[in-house]
């Protein structure tokens, strides 16, 4: 799990879903492709600040993440979301939060495998913006 999350050259996929809580205790799905593996404990995301995400991990920061990638990787990493950047380099909207990891576990099910995982491609003319922000959230020290 921590290799497919610790991406090289600055990758944006695989996808991950994240799942928050909303103000009335609902869950909320957002797909993120800069979700990063600091360690096997910490992960590191960017997140739009106006985004619906961001102020659920604001005022709640119990998150579920959801991985799906190959070579059969199925599982649910379950922590709690805290901003320590409140506003990026890269773009003044976007923010870095960490999640401390508190549980991992396998979803995969017995038979079957994970053959591909979910990709995103940004337009051509965007794709240095989201690289940016990726090494940026990369480039920070680890506590």
């Amino acid at each position: 799990m921590f290799a497919a999350l610790h991406k090289a050259d600055r990758a944006i996929n695989p996808i991950v879903v994240v799942a928050t809580v909303d103000a009335d205790g609902a869950p909320r799905t957002a797909p993120f492709g800069s979700l990063r593996a600091v360690n096997p404990r910490l992960l590191r995301l960017a997140c739009n600040r106006y985004h619906d995400t961001y102020a659920n991990m604001c005022r709640d920061g119990r998150v579920s993440v959801a991985l799906l990638a190959p070579p059969n990787i199925a599982v649910s990493i379950c922590g709690r979301a805290r901003v320590v950047r409140d506003r990026m380099d890269t773009g003044e909207h976007l923010a870095v939060l960490e999640i401390d990891v508190e549980e991992v576990k396998n979803d995969m099910m017995r038979r079957g495998e994970i053959e591909s995982t979910v990709g995103f491609a940004p337009p051509e003319e965007l794709r240095g913006y989201y690289v940016g922000a990726i090494a940026e959230i990369e480039d920070m020290e680890t506590p």
